[in-house]
C-alpha cells in the first residue's frame, strides 16, 4: 500500500513568525523540495467572501503536519485548496499557489490531484452506506490494476484487522468509529503519496480515538506524508512533526510540535493547562480570545 519505512532524523526548530514554513530538512524529511507546499494561498467563495488570506504551509516528504485552531478558521477550506474539493462548493483559489511535488495543483479537478497521490479524507466519515465494508475499499483502490488492487487490499486489512471480521457488513451500519476506519482505510487503496485527514477523531469514545491514533502513528512510519486537522490538540501534537495554528483564516502561529505543546498560549488555550502543568477550569479561560496574543 505503501512503502517501507523511512529513516527520519530528530530536528527541533523553534517556532517562528507566523506562517514561515520550515524546510523539509528542519522537519527531518529530506533535503530539497518540499512534498506539498501553499505559498500566499487565498480562497474565496461565490466571488465575494474571503475565507483564507495570505497562507503559507509546507509539508516535508514523509512529515506530519497538524493545521489547529477554533471552528471557522478555515483549516478545512486550506485542505479542500489542496485537493480540488472546492469547485464543488463555489470556491476558488483567488490567489498564490498550491505546489505538490514542484508541481502546480490548484487549477486541477479533484479526480486529476488523487491520481497524483492526494487523498482527502473529509470531516463526517462519507462512507458509500448501501454498500459493504469491502465494496467500499474496493471503490477506493478503483485506479489500480487488479492485482495491485488485491495487494492493497489484503494489506489495509493488516491495518485494519476489525474491518477485515467486517467486510460483508453494510456501511451505514458500522459505529462512527468503525465508518472512520473504512474512509482511513478505503484512501489507503489509492496507495497515497500525501494523505489528508480531517477531524479523525470527531464524536468518537476515547478509546475508539486511541485505536484511530494508533494506526495513525503506524501511517507515520511509512513512505506516507500526512496533513491532520483535529480539535484534540494533544492528540494532534503527539503525531505530527509540526503545526500550524489557524484563526479568522489566517496562520497566526506556527512551530515543532514540542515548541507548541511549551507554547504559553497554546498551553492555555487549546490544551487547558496553567504555565506550570496544572489544569485550568473553563470558568477560568472562557473569555481566552479577548486575551490571545495574536489577537492583540
Amino acid at each position: 500500500m505503501v512503502a517501507g519505512p523511512a529513516a527520519r532524523s530528530g530536528g527541533a526548530l523553534a517556532a517562528g513568525a507566523p506562517g514561515s514554513a520550515p524546510s523539509a530538512a528542519d522537519q527531518g524529511g529530506p533535503g530539497g523540495s518540499p512534498l506539498l507546499e501553499l505559498s500566499n494561498v487565498e480562497v474565496t467563495y461565490s466571488g465575494v467572501i474571503l475565507v483564507l488570506k495570505g497562507i503559507n504551509i509546507t509539508v516535508p516528504q514523509r512529515g506530519c503536519v497538524a493545521l489547529l485552531g477554533p471552528n471557522g478558521a478555515g483549516k478545512s477550506t486550506t485542505l479542500k485548496a489542496v485537493s480540488g474539493v472546492l469547485k464543488t462548493e463555489e470556491g476558488l483559489v483567488s490567489a498564490g499557489q498550491v505546489r505538490f511535488a514542484g508541481e502546480r495543483i490548484d487549477t486541477l479537478a479533484a479526480e486529476r490531484t488523487v491520481r497524483k497521490g492526494i487523498l482527502h479524507v473529509m470531516e463526517g466519515r462519507k462512507v458509500l452506506e448501501h454498500m459493504t465494508v469491502e465494496q467500499n475499499l474496493v471503490a477506493g483502490g478503483h485506479l489500480q490494476r487488479s492485482k495491485d488492487a488485491k495487494e492493497s487490499l489484503e494489506l489495509t486489512y493488516e491495518y485494519f484487522p476489525r474491518l477485515a471480521d467486517l467486510r460483508g457488513r453494510t456501511s451505514g451500519y458500522l459505529s462512527g468509529g468503525e465508518q472512520q476506519m473504512l474512509v482511513i482505510g478505503r484512501a489507503l487503496m489509492a496507495r497515497p503519496k500525501l494523505m489528508m485527514v480531517d477531524e479523525p477523531s470527531l464524536g468518537l469514545a476515547p478509546l475508539m480515538v486511541e485505536e484511530i491514533f494508533s494506526i495513525l502513528h503506524r501511517l507515520r512510519q511509512e513512505d506516507l506524508a500526512l496533513v491532520i486537522v483535529e480539535q484534540n490538540t494533544a492528540a494532534a501534537l503527539a503525531l505530527a512533526d509540526y503545526g500550524y495554528v489557524l484563526d479568522n483564516g489566517r496562520i497566526v502561529l506556527d512551530g515543532t510540535a514540542e515548541s507548541l505543546r511549551s507554547n504559553e498560549d497554546i498551553r492555555e488555550f487549546y490544551l487547558g493547562l496553567g504555565a506550570t502543568g496544572e489544569r485550568k477550569s473553563f470558568r477560568d479561560i472562557k473569555h481566552y480570545r479577548r486575551r490571545k496574543r495574536w489577537l492583540g
